[in-house]
């Protein structure tokens, strides 16, 4: 058996804890500003595994022992069987418990997970409608992707330098393609962050940074290896505190934490900090923690668990050791397994198709759509309702605007639409998508307004859009500036300040921001009713199924009736007032029609109390011909 390097295994259990704990605090607590550097975690693994790749490659080359597909294969044993298990584990508890919309979405990501390809499924991924990280079950698994692709290209690179150069010049080419892969990372990260975050070449300088751990190890009569490694882990510990991803990441300050474990690997101190019984067990587990962590925080929200993140510890390390001591600790996979796994692949890709609807009772009543369903979203101006008839108002916003559409046109209403998804788009200022550009659609969406309001002088005009969603994402509409975040309500304000004087005399109503369950429990239980298995009844008949819940109202909406108050043309709107008494808002209706179609934006039926409300505010004359849902 190998000897195991404990500081390595100390570091991965840094590691893991890192990631681990940030997912569970950001995702279940937010409210709370800990540890926002706990991500690095992944950077941590990319430095390890690069090293441990590394000392494989280049030892087997140098011994004339090394065989290219006899790798493949132990790297696909090292790492395929638990993420098999874990897919097939999740995939199986979706098909048992979710609708269709999120059952397909779960298979395209584990089609991509099973090929190795997350990292560009997710990076291509551009759907708004997954606004939060909690839609998708195996977003974590994008890092297994990057490594796979390094694990497949990089022995290839290797055996190349190493047949035509010197050790010396060989080592002097990982220095070059580490710099190489580092400005690319930072560059790309300003251009298309989304992307940048990631796709391997802006990944590989971290697990460069692990080959030059092993070729350039520290050694110096003056720092004995205790004290460079502490020196690493204080490094690590900083980042933690420090450090976030608000411009993105990989940047200049990922050389922190990658340069900080360098430091921890290349001491090779033998008396590791990290030698104590938890972190070494921590550390041989960390690979099962990271793929049931992000998991099983998923399917708690889902079915409305409302656990304390230290709750969750204890599922998760469960889970990991049942994962580490039946899957990970054997070798011995052979053709059964890998006929297996590509019978699950096939599965998970037949799903894809529809959803496997086929496990519904009845099919989802039409009202459980999103509330924008089928109203076009191109930052044009283009009427809905009942066009014969004279205009009500004109509403423009965002996808938190365009979920009310569909009740407008049943109340037989004429409204002017200017919407565009994703999109804030004002005088001053407008937003950056994830993928780095400037959509031109949502600079036109604020032009477009403004003739819309000319061309119909007498009508009111009613904006919408989830303020906080472009904290980090704002820039001058002049000149591409970027908006700092501590200057975005700065932001705000001179945008609200320019729209009361470019729609100066006019009556102008801004929606605030709706609370939203993020977790899309409301959905969960109206699927839970038309699965026919013994764990969704038990599921529907216990937690799940609550009418009202307790929300978080945005913060920001205070600020922003104050910002609105200055302005006597300008009049604020509070969406929540027609479904919150409080903090506690309704979720899912009598008939159990979910209120939110995402956790998010509003369904066709639940928006109808907040559109009734909303025109109650304007002064519109409410016509209402569809059947009321009852709250």
């Amino acid at each position: 058996m190998k000897q195991l390097r404990v500081d390595i295994t100390g570091l991965r259990a840094l590691a893991v804890l890192s990631v681990t704990i940030y997912h569970l605090i950001h995702t279940l607590a937010p409210r709370y500003n800990f540890m926002v550097g706990g991500f690095i975690g992944v950077d941590i693994f990319f430095v390890i595994s690069g090293y441990l790749m590394t000392k494989i490659i280049y030892e087997g080359i140098k011994k004339q022992n090394f065989n290219l597909w006899d790798f493949y294969k132990r790297r696909a044993k090292r790492i395929c069987p638990s993420l098999f298990a874990t897919i097939f584990l999740f995939m199986t508890l979706g098909y048992l418990l979710i609708g269709t919309s999120d059952l397909k979405r779960m298979a395209n990501e584990a089609v991509s997970a099973l090929l190795f390809l997350s990292n560009m499924y997710f990076a291509n991924k551009s759907d708004y409608f997954a606004n939060t990280a909690l839609d998708q079950v195996f977003l974590h698994t994008w890092s297994l992707s990057v490594e796979w692709q390094f694990y497949i290209f990089y022995p290839l690179i290797l055996m190349g330098l190493m047949k035509y150069l010197s050790d010396t010049n060989l080592k002097k080419s990982i220095v070059f393609l580490t710099i190489l892969s580092l400005v690319f990372g930072i560059f790309f990260t300003q251009i298309n962050p989304k992307f940048s975050y990631f796709i391997l070449p802006s990944r590989s300088f971290e697990l460069l940074f692990g080959a030059l751990a092993y070729f350039y190890p520290l050694k110096s009569e003056k720092f004995k290896p205790i004290h460079i490694e502490a020196f690493g882990i204080f490094l690590i510990l900083i980042s933690l505190v420090i450090i976030n991803s608000d411009k993105g990441w990989p940047t200049i300050y990922t050389l922190l934490p990658v340069f900080a474990t360098y430091l921890c690997i290349a001491a090779n101190n033998e008396n590791t900090l990290l030698k104590n019984t938890f972190f070494q067990k921590l550390g041989l587990w960390s690979y099962s923690i990271y793929l049931v962590h992000w998991p099983i925080i998923v399917f708690a929200s889902k079915i409305g668990i409302d656990a304390y993140f230290i709750e969750l510890l204890i599922p998760i390390l469960i889970l990991a050791l049942i994962l580490y001591y039946s899957f990970e600790t054997r070798r011995n996979y052979g053709k059964f397994f890998t006929v297996t796994y590509s019978i699950v692949l096939i599965l998970c890709s037949l799903i894809t198709i529809n959803g496997a609807s086929y496990r519904l009772v009845t099919a989802p009543p039409e009202g459980s759509q999103y509330g924008g369903r089928n109203i076009p979203f191109e930052g044009n101006i283009h009427p809905i309702g009942n066009t014969e008839k004279e205009i009500d108002f004109i509403l423009s916003g965002d996808s938190f605007s365009r979920h009310y559409a569909r009740d407008i046109v049943d109340r037989n209403l004429h409204v002017i639409t200017i919407f565009r998804d994703g999109c804030y788009s004002f005088g001053e200022n407008v937003n950056r998508r994830p993928e780095g550009i400037i959509d031109e659609k949502c600079k036109n969406r604020y032009a477009n307004l403004l003739i819309a309001a000319e061309q119909y002088p007498d009508k009111k005009i009613l904006i919408g859009q989830d303020w906080p969603r472009y904290e980090k994402a704002l820039y001058k509409r002049i000149d591409n500036t970027p908006i700092e975040i501590e200057d975005f309500q700065k932001a705000i304000a001179d945008d609200l300040k320019h729209l009361a004087e470019d729609l100066a005399n006019r009556q102008v109503y801004i929606l605030l921001t709706p609370a939203q369950t993020v977790f899309d429990i409301g959905a969960t239980c109206m699927y839970l009713h038309e699965l026919d298995n013994p764990l969704a009844k038990l599921l529907r008949t216990g937690i799940t199924c609550q009418k009202e819940k307790e929300l978080t109202i945005p913060p920001i909406n205070e600020f922003l009736k104050q910002e609105i108050a200055k302005y006597p043309n300008l009049y604020a709107i509070d969406p929540n007032q027609a479904i919150c008494k409080g903090n506690d808002c309704n979720i899912l209706l009598e008939d159990l029609t979910p209120v939110f179609q995402d956790g998010l934006h509003y369904s066709i039926d639940g928006s109808r109390k907040v559109v009734e409300y909303i025109l109650t505010q304007m002064g519109i004359q409410k016509i209402q011909l569809v059947k009321e849902k009852q709250y």
